[in-house]
């Protein structure tokens, strides 16, 4: 999840330069996670979920995927891909799973 969070805020600071995007950073990543994990969460399938968001000044759109897996402790949620701007955020995706 960090991993997710340090690419985030690295996008958001491209656009928003460091000091602004430091602090936006700091309110919308936790709050567009937190809220596409309780998407996940509700979910009624395994299948895969997609969730955007937007800023208010529409400088911004985060495209989230993530799916619910049944694991030995029971289900977790995961982000299996993400879009910010149209651009991927990692390449090699299809193997890796960010847990939220």
């Amino acid at each position: 999840m960090d991993e997710l969070r340090m690419r985030l805020l690295h996008e958001i600071m491209g656009i928003y330069g460091p000091n602004q995007g430091q602090s936006i950073g700091a309110v919308i990543i936790p709050a567009f996670v937190s809220d596409f994990k309780s998407v996940v969460e509700k979910s009624d399938s395994m299948d895969e979920v997609t969730e955007e968001y937007m800023t208010e000044d529409k400088r911004v759109h985060l495209v989230l995927y993530g799916r619910k897996v049944l694991g030995k402790k029971g289900v977790k949620t995961y982000v299996t891909d993400a879009k910010f701007n149209g651009k991927r955020l990692f390449d090699s995706f299809d193997e890796q799973h960010i847990a939220i």
